[in-house]
């Protein structure tokens, strides 16, 4: 019984032997699969190691001409490549020079970009001026102005002949303003006084004669408001032209000598003729008398400062300024208009350029 147990497990069946050829030849293609996709996978990884070297290699390239192309523009100085070229500092060599800060430049075009950045100068060479005035630089400029007109006559050409204002106020007498008038008649009569025979038919003279000596002469003044061509004046409490020339001369007539007196009544009787030739044909007929009045006698001062350029520009170098000093004449202008604006009879504020 037992030799026969041992010879059937010594036994294998048909299908047994069979099966292990086919086992082994599924292993091994197993093992070629394995192997096939682990040789493609090291080719894909080589692929891609291959293409990021190429790039690389790309990169560098680039790099490499871009570093050519930057020595190519290299100027060599004494061998040494790694400095680019710059105009020389020599200041012999810059030759245009800044007026206001002294700085030297190669050429006007930079000259010309340096004033505009920094100075604020215009295409023209101009200076220009960049809005209004600050606060503060508008109130000093006034103070300014204020104090220039408060010591117009401390200046030695103005001041009065005494210190003394008892003698003062004797010092321009009527028979004074009657003798300078008649000599302005007489000086400009051909310019400006060929319609009067006399100089006693001259209204400006009647005016002073009859009202110097009196202290109080316009006391309930009403005129007409100076109005612009086409615009209808009103009737307004204030003082006529005529009536303001005749005040100004007598309140400074005390503060100031007989010859800068001379000069102050020429520039006023010049300048009335002036605004009258200016605004004459303006005055509507039912405004003038039978007498055919004049505009400073009619007329109030709020266009005055607006005339002031015509006056000095057209009117006076028309004549050669009738012998007065252009200077010193616009340094009165000044003071009769800064005189208007601060006793309130003319709003307009008058600021004279020094060229």
């Amino acid at each position: 019984m037992e030799e026969k147990n041992e010879d059937k497990k010594e036994e294998t069946s048909p299908a047994q032997k069979n099966d292990q050829p086919n086992q082994t030849k599924t292993d091994d293609l197993n093992n070629k699969n394995i192997y096939d996709q682990y040789q493609n996978e090291n080719t894909q990884l080589n692929k891609e190691s291959e293409k990021n070297t190429e790039n690389q290699n790309q990169k560098e390239d680039s790099k490499q001409t871009n570093e050519n192309a930057f020595k190519n523009h290299v100027i060599d100085i004494g061998g040494d490549k790694t400095k680019r070229h710059r105009r020389g500092k020599d200041i012999n060599e810059r030759k245009f020079t800044c007026p206001d800060c002294n700085k030297c430049y190669l050429s006007g075009p930079a000259l010309t970009t340096h004033r505009k950045n920094k100075h604020g100068y215009g295409n023209s060479g101009e200076k220009k001026t960049r809005g209004r005035p600050k606060r503060d630089d508008l109130k000093n400029q006034q103070n300014n102005q204020v104090y220039k007109f408060k010591t117009f006559f401390i200046d030695e050409k103005r001041k009065p002949a005494s210190l003394d204002q008892s003698i003062n106020d004797k010092t321009i007498t009527k028979e004074i303003i009657k003798e300078y008038l008649e000599k302005i008649f007489k000086q400009c009569k051909n310019e400006l006084f060929n319609d009067f025979d006399s100089v006693e038919k001259y209204s400006f003279y009647k005016l002073f004669l009859d009202n110097w000596d009196i202290e109080n002469p316009f006391p309930k003044p009403e005129c007409l408001s100076a109005t612009k061509v086409g615009e209808t004046p009103n009737k307004i409490p204030s003082y006529t032209l005529d009536e303001l020339f005749f005040m100004y001369l007598k309140e400074f007539s005390k503060r100031t000598n007989k010859d800068y007196f001379w000069f102050m009544i020429k520039f006023v009787v010049l300048f009335r003729e002036c605004i009258n030739s200016l605004r004459q044909n303006i005055i509507r007929e039912e405004d003038q008398s039978e007498n055919k009045k004049l505009y400073t006698e009619i007329y109030n001062a709020e266009t005055v400062p607006e005339m002031c350029n015509d006056f000095f520009v057209d009117f006076m170098e028309r004549y050669n300024f009738f012998g007065l000093n252009k200077e010193e004449l616009i340094e009165l202008i000044q003071h009769f208009c800064y005189w208007l604006y601060s006793k309130e009879f003319t709003q307009s504020h008058l600021t004279l350029l020094d060229n």
